[in-house]
């Protein structure tokens, strides 16, 4: 029979285990290296030339978000279209098998 007024104590070696670990902030070295990898992979300089480019709308909200990142990440003369043709060509190759299999899975319903 269990006595109800005993607390159950637990071994040191258990609670240890279960003891939450520090959360590591990354440092100020840190977080300028993964700022320079942004800037490297979404604001590098694209030519579109007058016929190879095409215009999408996109909201007035988007636009601001884009915009307000771009323009301060990317530094002046950095283009809003230039940075979404970053975005665009960074998720269609993160998702080209997965497009690749929805084709074909597609293609065979009709």
């Amino acid at each position: 029979m269990e006595n109800p007024t005993t607390p159950e104590v637990q071994p040191i070696a258990e609670q240890s285990d279960n003891a939450q670990p520090k959360s590591t902030r990354p440092t100020a070295k840190q977080r300028k290296s993964d700022l320079e990898d942004f800037r490297k992979a979404y604001f590098g300089l694209i030519k579109l030339g007058k016929d190879n480019k095409h215009q999408v709308a996109i909201s007035n909200d988007t636009f601001d978000r884009v915009e307000r990142i771009a323009r301060f990440f990317g530094g002046p003369g950095y283009s809003v279209s230039n940075f979404v043709e970053h975005i665009i060509n960074e998720h269609l190759d993160s998702n080209s098998t997965n497009y690749e299999s929805w084709f074909t899975l597609i293609s065979k319903s009709f």
